[in-house]
């Protein structure tokens, strides 16, 4: 029998050449009973090898090894949980004030790091040192002699200063075969991370590649026959397994508490709270539905002790609150009543009829996941507050690992593989790879290289900041998981990322951010209105959203979404959650969209093969749309408990990556039969089912998201002045750009005013129901000179503004091209003049023709601009134009087409149109078979448009290099949806008329 105490993972960055998972699985196979795995500077994989190996008879021993800066790499195993502390505490030493990536210890730091009490059981496999005295007298008799045999030539060499160190130390020898794959076959993969690590080609590396492929994991007997003259290195390795003790199941966070009142317990203050709360969102009538299911819930987060965790969200939520910071909970947090009455998430769980245990439950006994949405531009100041309120040693945010994609390692494969990329995208060099691998001087490299890409595809590049994961604990955090320092200035992350700690079972809280809740804010302050005041089920903003006027709205916004509102014709609440949760790819996948909508009006019965799928999938007319309605279909008829339709939801969720759970499914499909249902419809809603692999939505998210939905949809149907001004204000976010919304604000009948140097502030404000833009938009404008601008004021003319702001040439020759300057009385040209004139002194003789020139305020000189000239330097200076669309301005200039994008949707469907318009969306799709999609905007609205394949390549250089179009097809109609199927296209200028032409629209590539 034999222990491996070395292995490295791939976490061992561009060192381990396999998967945890591969590490331990492999182990077990071969009759292993015990793996230590200790990646460089880290314990990345420990997580994920505790949980590939939790059900199998095999221990997992957790170490890390440690770079020394004037010594080998120190080799450290955790026999308690006390050790694993302290070699917590020592990674994190290792990487504090280091460059991110960086880590190292020096021995002055060691010893200080084992002062600390509890490293009495920390062991160490020390490599041979100049510091091999200090390192017997640190350690004692924990102190370990690795000896492994490669058969590299230099085995009797490794013996002979093994057995000497040994003796001198009084030191046991333990065998080893510091591994680096759990197979021999990936020892190609192994040299090829190794020429990525050293920035080097397989025919230069040498001797920074493994001579051979002995690295990998051994069995027993394997080990055996390599140590058959040193039994006892090999028992050695037995003692040392047996001895380590520590699992990482024994890792509990305790959630900081002492904030709580002194007369409470975490749950007694958290019953309160949620019954104080009821009171209040239930208008102190509260439906004894509502006090079952607070009971029911309270008593789970009692019996799973998360007390503490609910309240450390609320005291979060209550901090933004009073901050005026917009901020809600979605997710599955929304099927919480006791959420929703703490103020955490905005959706009533009890009128939704939402699955509690999607969100937590006593069987699955895995801690709760609640993800907080707040402003995106004030999250920084809910952040400060976490670290200032906890602390940095109690708090830091969660990683998250970035991997190496299909097309990424396949570039990388060909550098490695001496093949010249140059500059060539991941894209490009795949498309062209058999051109270029001809170059390379390694026989078979056009085989080899696509199998690694394949092979290394999801092997992990580095770890970056996850966008919001918090971990937060009364202990300090560094004795549970190492912390290192982020790229980001001020942040800290800990190196497990959220799989692992679902892993462990250890909480995690999501801070989020959503540009959508910064914009709410800004346009419920205008109007002076709260979110929750917003009137509910408002006909005028149905009848709105029914006729796809939804530009900068949440969620409904898109060209997809915009065509199934006018589709779908959602006239409540709920239409809006099922819309939402519709247009993505799981519902389009399973094939629901359609059955849907046909049902909806009337083209298809509703059928429902059993009276319990008529309560489960009566609001969605027999369509599974939601992951909550299968897990409840699981459990009303597959005989699955709670937990175990939780755990059907996952496997769903995984089968894009990991292929077949045909245990659960089978479950599934004999509990349908057993009902009575047909294997016909049983096998249908199983393929539907298979669709939420590509992505489905939780009802409860969707409700979420719905809530946002609509009041964006009523603010901008009651408030379109102050909606856009929020918009605007909030950029960047969404889906269009700043002159899609002022060009949408203007059909609204918004009065839209230019920039002003006396009267625009840095964000765009209102003027008696007018748009007045800011200062914000002018481009290379910095906040600083702005604010002097504004101090500044007021401006007589334009010397005196010249005189007491000194903006850099290329802004204010801008300002004066886009009219910014129209206030003092001259054109843009003329203005343009003034400022060079004011700009350059007389002696200087580059510009002769200024010097010379003697210029009367009276005097035109330059002739004026057309709408189209002006437009078009607006949008160079602004983005955006105050004026007019562009469009508008473009017929003065051009014959074009007599339809508009409005008249043509008032033609007989299937009509050939011609229609002209400025290109916003570029849309292909992966599922969309080689369809292409658009839309095209002039100064009445908005129409989509389709190109199928063969339109699509005959006109590709046109559609993807313009972005004025003339358009001719055939148009289509679904109720309120409008689309126009392109048979010809041709651009509005020709190519030499494009010179000094700005406007180019937004670009979306699906």
């Amino acid at each position: 029998m034999y222990a491996e105490l070395k292995a490295k993972t791939n976490f061992s960055f561009l060192e381990g050449a396999s998967h945890p998972e591969e590490l331990i699985k492999t182990a077990h196979a071969l009759g292993i009973t015990a793996l230590g795995i200790n990646d460089r500077n880290g314990i990345y994989g420990i997580p994920k090898a505790y949980w590939a190996g939790k059900d199998l008879p095999i221990k997992l021993i957790v170490g890390a090894d440690v770079t020394m800066k004037d010594y080998p790499s120190l080799t450290f195993l955790c026999r308690d949980k006390d050790s694993y502390a302290v070699l917590c505490r020592l990674i994190t030493r290792s990487h504090a004030d280091k460059e991110k990536g960086e880590a190292h210890l020096t021995f002055p730091e060691l010893i200080a790091q084992l002062e600390d009490p509890r490293s009495k059981n920390l062991l160490c496999l020390g490599p041979a040192g100049s510091h091999d005295e200090l390192l017997k007298e640190l350690f004692q008799d924990r102190l370990y002699i690795p000896l492994s045999r490669f058969k590299d030539g230099f085995d009797k060499k490794r013996t002979l200063e093994a057995f000497q160190r040994a003796q001198k130390l009084e030191a046991p020898i333990v065998a080893t075969n510091d591994v680096l794959f759990h197979r021999r076959e990936r020892k190609p993969m192994q040299d090829s991370l190794s020429c990525i690590r050293e920035k080097t080609t397989l025919p230069k590396a040498g001797y920074k590649l493994l001579c051979n492929g002995e690295r990998y994991l051994k069995s027993p007997f394997e080990m055996k026959q390599l140590f058959k003259d040193l039994p006892q290195a090999l028992k050695e390795t037995l003692h040392i397994a047996d001895s380590c003790t520590f699992s990482m199941s024994e890792l509990k966070y305790r959630y900081p508490s002492e904030w709580i009142p002194q007369n409470h317990t975490a749950l007694s203050y958290l019953e309160e709270l949620c019954y104080m709360g009821a009171k209040e969102v239930y208008k102190g009538n509260i439906p004894e539905a509502v006090y079952t299911q607070l009971r029911h819930e309270l008593k789970v987060i009692a019996e799973l002790n998360y007390a503490d965790y609910f309240l450390t969200i609320y005291d979060i939520v209550a901090f933004a609150r009073s901050k005026n910071i917009l901020c809600q909970g979605r997710g599955s947090a929304a099927n919480s009543v006791v959420c929703y009455c703490i103020g955490v998430t905005a959706v009533d769980p009890i009128r939704m009829n939402l699955l509690f245990e999607r969100f937590i439950s006593v069987e699955r006994n895995e801690p709760p996941d609640i993800d907080v949405d707040f402003e995106h531009d004030r999250r920084e100041e809910v952040i400060q507050y976490i670290y200032a309120k906890y602390g940095r040693d109690r708090a830091a945010m969660v990683s998250a690992v970035v991997t190496y994609q299909h097309r990424s390692m396949f570039r990388e494969l060909c550098k490695v593989f001496d093949i010249d990329v140059g500059t060539l995208s991941a894209k490009k060099v795949e498309k062209n790879f058999g051109q270029l691998s001809s170059q390379s001087s390694i026989p078979n490299c056009a085989e080899l290289i696509p199998k690694l890409a394949e092979e290394m595809k999801g092997f992990p590049r580095h770890i970056s900041i996850h966008s919001g994961g918090f971990t937060l604990s009364a202990d300090p955090i560094i004795d549970m998981v190492p912390v290192e320092p982020a790229r980001m200035e001020g942040r800290t992350i800990v190196q497990f990322d959220k799989y692992d700690l679902d892993y462990l079972g250890l909480l995690k809280i999501d801070v989020l951010s959503l540009g959508m809740l910064s914009a709410l804010r800004r346009t419920l302050d205008m109007v002076g209105m709260k979110l929750h005041e917003v009137p509910p089920e408002d006909s005028e903003t149905f009848k709105m959203i029914q006729q796809a006027d939804t530009v900068g709205t949440f969620q409904v916004e898109s060209r997809a979404q915009m065509n199934m509102s006018g589709r779908l014709q959602p006239t409540n609440f709920y239409d809006l959650v099922i819309q939402i949760a519709i247009v993505r790819p799981g519902p389009i996948m399973g094939k629901m969209v359609h059955p849907y909508l046909k049902r909806r009006f009337g083209i298809e019965p509703v059928v429902y093969p059993h009276p319990s799928l008529k309560v489960i999938l009566g609001r969605t007319l027999g369509v599974p749309l939601f992951q909550e309605q299968v897990m409840k279909m699981a459990i009303q008829l597959g005989g699955f408990t709670p937990g175990e339709a939780d755990k059907l939801r996952r496997a769903i969720g995984a089968w894009r990556s990991f292929g077949s759970i045909q245990e659960v499914a089978g479950k599934l499909m004999k509990g349908f039969k057993d009902h009575g249902i047909s294997d016909e419809y049983a096998n249908l809603i199983f393929e539907q089912m298979k669709g939420f692999a590509h992505y489905g939505f939780p009802e409860s998210h969707s409700a979420s998201f719905a809530l946002l939905t609509y009041s964006s949809c009523y603010l901008k149907r009651h408030f379109p002045a102050e909606f856009t001004c929020g918009l605007i204000n909030s950029q960047p976010m969404g889906f269009y750009a700043t002159h899609t919304l002022i060009d949408d604000a203007r059909r609204h009948g918004v009065e839209i005013r230019p920039i002003d140097p006396n009267i625009s502030q840095w964000d765009c404000t209102l003027e008696d129901g007018a748009l007045r833009l800011g200062l914000r938009l002018v481009k290379g404008l910095p906040v600083k000179d702005a604010e002097k601008i504004i101090q500044n004021r007021p401006y007589h003319t334009l010397n005196d503004f010249l005189s007491r702001n000194h903006l850099r040439p290329d802004v204010l020759q801008r300002f004066a091209m886009g009219d910014g300057f129209k206030t003092f009385g001259d054109d843009q040209r003329h203005t343009l003049w003034k400022i060079l004139s004011h700009q350059i002194p007389r002696h200087q003789t580059q510009l002769d023709f200024l010097s010379t020139h003697t210029f009367h305020e009276e005097e035109n000189i330059f002739k004026n601009l057309s709408d189209f000239e002006s437009i078009n330097h607006d949008y160079e200076a602004f983005s955006s134009s105050a004026r007019s669309h562009p469009m508008k301005a473009v017929r003065q200039v051009k014959n074009l087409p007599k339809h508009t994008t409005a008249s043509s949707k008032l033609v007989k469907p299937g009509s050939t149109v011609t229609v002209s318009g400025l290109l916003l969306v570029r849309q292909k799709p992966p599922t969309a078979n080689g369809v292409c999609f658009g839309a095209i905007e002039d100064e009445t609205g908005f129409l989509d448009i389709t190109l199928f394949p063969k339109e699509y390549e005959k006109f590709r250089e046109v559609f993807l290099h313009n972005c004025f179009l003339i358009l001719t097809g055939t148009m289509q109609r679904d109720r309120n949806s409008y689309n126009l199927l392109v048979k010809n296209m041709k651009p509005v200028w020709k190519t030499e008329e494009t010179e000094g032409l700005v406007i180019e629209p937004a670009q979306y590539f699906w």
